[in-house]
């Protein structure tokens, strides 16, 4: 269902108490943690807790049973997607809010088809995030009844942005998986077994790749720390 279409039966049913439903937010950015909790409470959101670590999070979740939860995509190393399992597995009408650096997921080494369904998906680059996020409060809770697949909130109005048209659309899964390998560290011998290729395949790959950023023309410079700086760029900044 297109957001806009969501946002109209949020109206026709009367649901607009869902904004002010219990909601829980969930980052390992205190700076971020402190002010999207803020900005919420500012807009009106119910915060009955936020939490930068997995314990507390459970604790919360259990404790005050949110209707809502929001939750960085890369928290506790890139573990948020389990944590939003898990929640659902707890109960399966959670709404449940996702925010991310990049609109391409493959970079994170995640698939469509590990996003729990009806999950509203937030880019964090769109000038208007936190209204969006304060909007999807009540959608989430739409989707996860009507069991949508996920959806990027605010898609609609800005899906021919420049926050959509990723650089990195033009890559293969495998050229991203073996991206994102350099970028978290691994040798080519450690690429091709880890994917089970040959070392002279991942060669070719990484080739490729350089081509792609033009990182490979200037002998100055280290091929494989620019092809990292490239992942880093798009999986946003340096965590912990």
């Amino acid at each position: 269902m297109p957001q806009y279409l969501a946002e109209r039966e949020v109206q026709k049913e009367g649901l607009l108490w869902l904004l002010h439903m219990k909601t829980l937010i969930i980052n390992d950015q205190a700076f971020e943690l402190a002010l999207l909790a803020s900005a919420l409470t500012q807009h009106g959101a119910r915060v009955i807790g936020s939490t930068d670590n997995v314990t507390d999070a459970m604790a919360l979740f259990e404790l005050h049973k949110p209707k809502v939860v929001i939750v960085d995509i890369r928290f506790n190393h890139q573990h948020a997607i389990d944590l939003c399992k898990e929640f659902r597995s707890i109960n399966p009408l959670v709404g449940l809010i996702i925010i991310a650096d990049c609109p391409d997921l493959r970079i994170l080494g995640i698939t469509v088809g590990e996003i729990p369904y009806g999950s509203q998906l937030i880019l964090k680059s769109v000038s208007n995030v936190v209204e969006i996020i304060y909007q999807s409060i009540a959608l989430s809770i739409l989707a996860a009844k009507s069991k949508q697949t996920y959806l990027w909130a605010g898609r609609d109005d800005i899906i021919n942005g420049p926050e959509f048209i990723s650089v990195l659309a033009g890559l293969t899964d495998i050229q991203i998986e073996t991206m994102r390998l350099i970028g978290n560290g691994l040798s080519n011998a450690e690429i091709s077994r880890v994917r089970f290729v040959t070392e002279k395949s991942v060669e070719q790959i990484v080739t490729k790749i350089s081509q792609y950023f033009n990182v490979g023309s200037d002998r100055t410079k280290n091929q494989r720390v620019l092809l990292a700086g490239q992942y880093f760029k798009w999986v946003g900044a340096l965590r912990r």
